[in-house]
């Protein structure tokens, strides 16, 4: 006599755990320390020379704290900003260089109108989004080279036109409170990390 193996039991599909959100503790401690690195990002800008690398260096500080979930050392980020200074200079001019050109066709002192003003600042607004990206790139990898960061974002538009449209929302908050500067800069650096990770998460092969 022969017993008929049982038959299997129903598979159901298996719910998938939710995730952990942070409590409001957590996200105390993240406003804070992104707080602290906006102002010292703001401090070490100040020279103005220095600003490039203050930006990559505080972009390397948001990007540890969003992916570790705690402070960096200062140690590193120092060292960072020291070998930073140099090569933040062309990007320094390149940028004053734009806003004297966006200054000068606004003014009406080159001939163009209204075409080459709108012109001039969409261009304006799509290279800050590029510099954004950028900035999440040397954060990533502080040992990439600029403008190896730089052709790397350039090839992501979809996101250098998201970032553009951040960063031109953080700058209206700068300009209309003053004040806020710092709190705006630790924030817009943290946003801009978790929509490129969103939209540009493909790691480097330079």
């Amino acid at each position: 006599m022969t017993v008929s193996a049982p038959h299997d039991s129903p598979r159901w599909p298996e719910e998938e755990t939710p995730l952990a959100r942070p409590d409001w503790r957590e996200r105390l401690a993240l406003a804070a320390d992104l707080a602290l690195i906006g102002f010292a990002v703001t401090f070490f800008a100040l020279p103005v020379l220095t600003a490039p690398a203050a930006l990559a260096t505080g972009s390397t500080a948001v990007h540890h704290r969003y992916r570790n979930g705690r402070f960096p050392d200062w140690g590193p980020l120092l060292r960072q900003y020291r070998r930073a200074i140099l090569p933040g200079l062309p990007v320094l001019l390149a940028a004053a260089l734009l806003a004297i050109d966006l200054t000068a066709v606004r003014g009406g002192w080159v001939p163009g109108g209204p075409l080459l003003l709108t012109i001039t600042t969409l261009a304006t607004l799509w290279l800050s989004g590029l510099a954004t990206l950028t900035l999440v790139t040397l954060g990533r990898d502080p040992a990439l080279p600029w403008r190896a960061a730089a052709r790397w974002s350039w090839d992501r538009p979809r996101a250098t036109a998201a970032l553009a449209a951040t960063t031109l929302f953080a700058l209206f908050l700068a300009l209309a409170v003053p004040v806020t500067t710092p709190l705006v800069i630790g924030f817009h650096l943290f946003a801009a990390h978790v929509l490129a990770d969103r939209l540009a998460p493909a790691p480097l092969t330079l």
